[in-house]
């Protein structure tokens, strides 16, 4: 191994990382030289073992071999790789979202693909769709047992609280959304977060009859949620879980 293959060795992972990780861009720039090195990787017996070897140095996982470039997973909570919702949080926050909102939305997209501890480590072929209305779902049982919740209630981050106070007085849908002045809704935030996630690789979308989509979680997903942010996505689904399906009278109701 001479000082040319490691430098193949080592730009090959740097790519495979940026493509793992969204940067569309970074990607783009390089998709030539990212071209050229899955084809050797595929081709040469030798590159291939280096390239995992500097994979395992890294505590990185190769999850699929794709056109744009290497799928990568870190092995575990520890690795420098190891994806969080917050950085989904900082990608998506523009100045009309903030980033506790994003994280309730996250959240409960997490919660609706892996309701309980043991689908952390099914696989994800075993797994279930998931659609908007089931994460509209999941927001309505959190901000529902929230709003209960004792003031000096812990459980919850303050700002992920004072997330779900302001969801609370948004509308689950809003056909004006798009329109300026229309106001944000549930369903146009979800879909913003489902689609950045899609993009990154993290999710598969599907439409399976005409403007039904249902999204599938991936490996490199299913690693995200099981080893990073733990707190902040387990608080988020004991809250959920607490939620009771016995009916409540509405206001006015007798």
């Amino acid at each position: 191994m001479d000082m040319d293959d490691i430098y193949q060795v080592n730009r090959l992972i740097y790519l495979g990382v940026a493509h793992s990780n969204g940067r569309k861009s970074l990607v783009s720039q390089h998709q030539r030289e990212a071209t050229e090195l899955i084809q050797r990787f595929q081709a040469e017996e030798s590159f291939q073992l280096m390239v995992i070897e500097g994979l395992k140095a890294m505590d990185l996982h190769l999850l699929e071999v794709e056109e744009s470039g290497l799928r990568l997973a870190a092995r575990h909570s520890g690795s420098l790789f190891a994806p969080t919702l917050t950085e989904y949080g900082k990608l998506l926050a523009r100045n009309e979202l903030k980033a506790a909102e994003l994280l309730c939305v996250h959240c409960a997209i997490a919660t609706a693909f892996f309701p309980t501890e043991a689908d952390l480590d099914a696989p994800v072929e075993d797994l279930g769709v998931v659609m908007v209305e089931d994460v509209v779902e999941i927001l309505r049982r959190f901000v529902c047992v929230e709003k209960d919740l004792p003031a000096d209630d812990d459980i919850v981050h303050p700002q992920v609280r004072t997330a779900a106070q302001r969801f609370r007085e948004l509308p689950e849908a809003n056909p004006d959304s798009k329109r300026v002045g229309g106001g944000h809704s549930w369903v146009e935030m979800i879909i913003r977060v489902l689609d950045h996630i899609v993009e990154t690789g993290y999710l598969l979308k599907f439409e399976e009859h005409e403007g039904e989509w249902e999204y599938r979680p991936t490996p490199t997903y299913q690693t995200a949620m099981k080893l990073a942010t733990v707190y902040a996505f387990h608080a988020f689904r004991d809250v959920v879980s607490s939620y009771s399906d016995e009916p409540v009278a509405e206001e006015g109701e007798a």
